[in-house]
């Protein structure tokens, strides 16, 4: 795999982690010195205006990196499609501004002032530029800047953030801290672009193409936020929403190590595919190394969690939780079916053009998890909700692979899997073996992930696998280099 791509993939994983890391650093704070009712309302004001940055970003998050991945090689030409994209960006959000402060005239008078705080989110969103380093491949400058004004964040709430009485200080570091990240980024532009004259029309032609990447966005996130809406009206016992969300973010918390390489894939592909035919061996070959990464990655973590998570559980929930282990290895088929079609869809299907059979696949799972979950929520609860989800992700996936599979080779080669799965099984007795033996705790799920990942990494340097070879040599002649 290209040292770059390892680079940029090394970068967006250490922000992510950063991402899932940071809660259990400040919501233990936060809880204590805010209480329910205020975290509730943050909360609350927070979804609202999210609602809003959805239906004002539009798609420009994927298509921006992906037009500026296309036109990067002309400075000239990539600094023009820069300003058409971000006026166009800032436009839309422009009137998504508009709309949410009317909106919020229209809800209690006694939180008013915090929705209002929460708006200087839309600002920072219109500000936003993260999408031109994607384009350009600078994953590096993106990740560090985010991380940095997280850790500001952080101070700034252990600060100065003690009683119920700081909620709109609490919002105000927040939002205002997206604001000073976006500052940053403009900032360090100026090595990239000059300034170049755009017209309206150049604005406009923009603006139909990034309509349809939000599409199926909109479709994802409606799905995922429906599934906790019908659960909670389908199914009598309220608490199954709370199982269900456990359980599914627990597995996504995981996925970023996968999803992550779509990330940086996607302009390197956009890039490429600019070269028509001439590099269509070279898009396979990529795309082969990112299909054989995400099966090197999604098969030891599904074989891991089913072994782990019921010792985890164990102390980690309360006695009431324990319902969530099953749902947790039952969700675990979801992280190979977004695996494959992190590649399909997000590597291959969108930097290439295909945003039409992209589409598709996305409404194809969402109306499939509708219907399941009509069929399944009234009788099984959580579980019903899981298995809706489970086939849906099937079907965004299966959809994907029929529209790609006679213009692309990525089939899934046994040859190529055998070891990942004789490795994993191994790793996962080693894994159920310490659990079994250790009281369940954090220290003990640490022994058994570090001697997991030790035997899985240990066979699979004995069996001689020829990707987990080629990425051991990188990383150690990287090392050797420093």
């Amino acid at each position: 795999m290209d040292r770059k791509i390892l680079k940029n993939y090394f970068y967006n994983i250490l922000y992510q982690l950063f991402v899932v890391i940071t809660p259990f650093i400040t919501v233990p704070y936060i809880t204590r010195a805010l209480g329910g009712e205020a975290l509730g309302t943050s909360d609350w004001t927070a979804g609202i205006v999210q609602w809003f940055v959805l239906f004002g970003i539009l798609g420009v998050n994927i298509y921006g990196n992906k037009k500026i991945a296309e036109v990067r090689d002309d400075k000239k030409l990539m600094s023009k499609t820069f300003f058409e994209i971000f006026v166009m960006q800032f436009i839309c959000m422009l009137i998504s501004g508009i709309a949410y402060l009317l909106f919020i005239q229209t809800i209690n008078p006694d939180i008013r002032l915090y929705a209002f705080l929460q708006s200087i989110s839309l600002i920072s969103v219109a500000l936003d530029v993260t999408w031109f380093f994607y384009g350009v491949e600078d994953f590096k400058k993106a990740s560090i800047r985010n991380m940095i004004i997280k850790v500001l964040g952080i101070i700034l709430i252990f600060t100065f953030v003690k009683s119920q009485n700081d909620l709109g200080l609490f919002i105000l570091i927040n939002a205002g801290s997206g604001v000073l990240g976006q500052a940053i980024m403009w900032i360090q532009l100026r090595h990239y672009i000059s300034i170049e004259k755009i017209s309206a029309s150049g604005v406009i032609q923009h603006l139909k193409p990034n309509i349809l990447l939000f599409i199926p966005q909109i479709a994802t996130s409606i799905y995922t936020m429906l599934d906790v809406s019908m659960l909670g009206y389908l199914y009598p016992n309220v608490a199954h929403v709370s199982y269900y969300q456990q359980a599914q973010r627990f597995i996504k918390m995981f996925l970023f190590f996968i999803t992550s390489i779509g990330a940086v894939m996607l302009p390197r592909i956009a890039n490429m595919n600019t070269r028509g035919e001439e590099a269509k061996a070279e898009i396979t070959r990529f795309l082969q190394t990112t299909l054989r990464m995400a099966l090197y990655l999604a098969i030891p973590m599904i074989v891991g969690i089913i072994t782990l998570i019921p010792s985890f559980i164990a102390w980690f929930l309360d006695q009431e939780y324990q319902v969530v282990t099953p749902l947790i290895i039952f969700t675990t088929p979801i992280i190979l079916f977004i695996s494959l079609s992190n590649v399909y869809g997000t590597q291959y299907m969108l930097p290439t053009g295909m945003t039409k059979e992209y589409t598709t696949s996305v409404v194809a799972g969402a109306c499939t998890n509708a219907a399941l979950n009509f069929v399944l929520m009234p009788k099984y609860g959580a579980f019903g909700a899981i298995a809706a989800s489970v086939t849906a992700e099937f079907i965004v996936t299966f959809i994907q692979w029929l529209h790609i599979r006679n213009k692309i080779d990525l089939k899934i080669k046994f040859k190529n899997i055998y070891k990942y799965i004789i490795s994993s099984l191994v790793m996962g007795t080693i894994v159920y073996l310490v659990c079994k033996w250790l009281e369940p705790s954090f220290l003990s799920n640490i022994i058994a992930i570090t001697s997991g990942c030790g035997v899985y990494f240990i066979l699979l340097t004995v069996l001689k696998d020829d990707f987990h070879m080629n990425l051991l040599n990188k990383v150690l002649k990287r090392r050797g280099t420093v």
